[in-house]
């Protein structure tokens, strides 16, 4: 770290050609944070980078006060705020103690912060928050930006990659039925239950950004914040505390450089099992004996498959939403007599049995009663287990804030009921629920501060439960919630409930950007349902929706399908002869890219990168790549532009400047340009690099075609 000050005085109109001057004779080591200041002034930069420009006239830090009132019903969250004071910290008196400067910013004697621009650690460049105002309990601090600038993160994000001109609230919670508060879907939703959701709505927020100035900014708070990138001359990250903790910030020469820096600090996920590979994870339900006529239907049709996905292993329930599992997690022998003999047969024939669970258990099952009698779930006020509606049927939140219930759920339901009965992975489903009102927790931390930190730590217990039972590497969960920390914890992520439509808000439009957001942040291993979940106010899925979201999930990790919240109303991949045949060939392609998907995981587990990278992570000196929301690289070699709108048969998309080759014909075509090609069913726009050593695995690709089968077959 470096400083200088400088002492003369300057006016306010010639201040901004003094600063630009200064910072352009200074010499740059690294990413060295370097702080320097006059009587006026302060300059904060990362190596050549500004991301701090304090005057009166811009000043870095505002504190206030404010109240705010938080509802909850079934995991949507009304959060209103009354704003009573923010005041612009514009005084402040700079104490050198090296290699840290601690800088204290005031405004009068009402509020005085102290703020170290230093070293933290191993990490070079941390702004902490030191002494804070007693009587403040909202921050505003304030980064430099050019008008031009771009900016990518903020956790998963659905409706924006670039979130400038935009503001993010940070809060875990479901993300929302339609997510368009202009759609009709969105109305009904409100109308219903509350649970439109909006732009900003994600099971999956988390304080961290990334530029396309080549620096990054993280956060460590988990309470309520807001990512604000609507001002073309700064970001403002708004913090509901009174101490807003650390900032860090780092920046590289390159974007590859980068996220690999920020995958490196925030954690990466693990490398995939080896059955994951093999085919596509058919999401089936019904019982034994319908588990095994489905594995044999897809035998009969050449559909290639890793692994079956019976959430349904616990029994079922029937609620207005739709067909909903019996949240006791424990084996159901009624509903599938014989699953750990079955487990233990297919697992020898290569496939996988994958389960589902949740962290809340439904108060009429058997383990409710066992946690309720040893005080393992969130309390009430009055100390009783707290019981909440989630959505005609009610159920207890294990506390994970106590020791004892967190070694109960992980060890005798996790392990005992899941692991050892051989599942190979599960959806660990949920982690966005939590109240902050009428709940006390066992560890007597506040709930506004345990809210964003809870899908961590279910992360965490379903990773300690795999690894202490000798199963990473063996066994996969993918999760949707997620905050700071998930990234570590996870091996995989998925992008929750999108509507079975192709709206841009929640549709599978909407899942590209969700990915992307999550990429640039060491989330860097995604998938999705295929054909969306939520089936509501009439509207159900096509087949034409699920075979185009069968066509993005071919160049994806993981290829997993799901029967929605309302099976029946739903087209499903055996809801046909021709579907059957279609869908057998998208799982052939995926299972065809299996060793190149193993190059693009290994990347990613070794070298931070993502499996679906935006498109300037390979070409950041291309200014198109920065606003293209809906293409991504999957991996360094193929280039993915899905088809996202409705009985579309041609595409426009941008490829940037390279030699690439069109998978479906081999056709070469020049980069640096926008492109048409045509786009039939089953064939997405997908391009390789020409120079690419997968060549001869991309040219097979056009030797799979759909499978016919006899009628005597069937």
């Amino acid at each position: 770290m470096k400083a200088s000050t400088f002492t003369d005085k300057m006016t306010t109109h010639g201040l901004q050609a003094y600063l630009v001057t200064l910072l352009c004779c200074c010499s740059v080591v690294d990413s060295a944070l370097t702080v320097r200041y006059n009587a006026t002034a302060l300059v904060v930069t990362i190596g050549d980078t500004k991301v701090v420009e304090h005057t009166s006239e811009t000043p870095f830090l505002f504190a206030g006060t404010a109240t705010a009132d938080i509802e909850e019903f079934l995991g949507n969250f009304e959060i209103s705020e009354y704003l009573e004071e923010r005041v612009a910290l514009t005084e402040f008196s700079v104490t050198e103690q090296l290699p840290d400067y601690f800088v204290t910013f005031s405004q009068g004697e009402r509020y005085h912060t102290t703020v170290k621009f230093g070293i933290d650690g191993n990490h070079e460049n941390v702004v902490e928050f030191t002494a804070t105002s007693t009587n403040a309990n909202r921050y505003w601090i304030r980064l430099f930006a050019e008008a031009d600038e771009h900016v990518y993160g903020g956790g998963e994000q659905f409706s924006y990659f670039d979130l400038r001109g935009h503001d993010f609230p940070l809060w875990t919670r479901e993300q929302g039925v339609g997510r368009n508060k202009s759609t009709v879907v969105t109305l009904y939703a409100n109308q219903n239950d509350g649970g439109g959701g909006d732009y900003h709505t994600t099971y999956f927020p988390e304080p961290t950004f990334v530029s396309s100035r080549k620096f990054y900014c993280h956060f460590d708070t988990s309470v309520y914040s807001v990512l604000d990138f609507r001002n073309p001359s700064f970001h403002e990250v708004e913090v509901w505390t009174n101490n807003p903790g650390k900032m860090y910030l780092d920046t590289a020469p390159t974007m590859l450089e980068l996220i690999q820096k920020l995958s490196g600090f925030l954690g990466t996920m693990p490398a995939m099992p080896e059955w994951l590979y093999k085919g596509a994870v058919l999401g089936i339900q019904g019982g034994t004996d319908a588990m095994l006529g489905y594995i044999d239907q897809a035998d009969k049709y050449g559909i290639q498959v890793s692994a079956v996905w019976i959430q349904d292993w616990v029994g079922r329930i029937k609620t207005s939403f739709g067909r909903r599992l019996f949240w006791n997690w424990e084996w159901d022998k009624k509903q599938y007599p014989n699953l750990d003999k079955v487990i233990q047969t297919l697992k020898a024939r290569g496939i996988g049995v994958l389960a589902y669970i949740s962290p809340y258990l439904n108060h009429e099952g058997d383990l409710f009663k066992i946690a309720d009698k040893n005080g393992y779930f969130v309390k009430t006020p009055e100390g009783n287990s707290y019981v909440a509606d989630f959505g005609e049927f009610y159920c207890g939140t294990i506390d994970f804030t106590n020791p004892a219930a967190y070694d109960w759920y992980k060890n005798e339901v996790i392990k005992k009921n899941m692991i050892d009965l051989g599942f190979s992975g599960w959806m660990a489903d949920f982690g966005e629920y939590l109240p902050t009102k009428n709940v006390v927790f066992h560890s007597g931390v506040a709930p506004d501060v345990l809210h964003n930190q809870w899908p961590v730590i279910w992360a965490r217990m379903n990773r300690e439960a795999v690894e202490e039972s000798g199963k990473l590497g063996e066994v996969l969960y993918w999760m949707r919630a997620g905050y700071s920390g998930t990234q570590k914890y996870s091996t995989m992520t998925w992008a929750g409930d999108q509507f079975v439509d192709f709206s841009r808000g929640d549709g599978l439009p909407s899942v590209i950007p969700a990915a992307l957001s999550l990429s640039v942040l060491g989330a860097g291993l995604a998938h999705f349902d295929v054909g969306g979940y939520t089936a509501l106010f009439g509207y159900a899925r096509s087949e034409e929706l699920l075979l185009r979201s069968g066509e993005m999930a071919v160049f994806t990790p993981m290829m997993r399908t799901h029967e929605g919240n309302r099976p029946s109303e739903n087209w499903q991949y055996y809801s046909s002869d021709g579907t059957l045949r279609k869908f057998a060939r998208l799982t052939q392609l995926h299972h065809a890219l299996a060793d190149y998907t193993k190059h693009v995981v290994a990347e990613h587990v070794n070298q931070g990168l993502p499996a679906q990278r935006p498109l300037f992570l390979h070409y950041d000196k291309d200014p198109e790549t920065y606003k293209t929301d809906y293409q991504y690289l999957y991996g360094r070699d193929l280039l993915v532009a899905p088809v996202l709108d409705e009985a579309q048969s041609s595409m426009e998309l941008y490829l940037p400047d390279d030699d690439w080759v069109y998978l479906w014909n081999n056709t070469d075509i020049d980069g640096g340009k926008r492109v048409v090609v045509d786009a039939p069913l089953g064939y997405p726009p997908v391009f390789y690099k020409k120079s690419s050593s997968w060549v001869d695995t991309f040219k097979r690709l056009t030797e799979i075609k759909p499978s016919r089968i006899q009628a005597d077959e069937l």
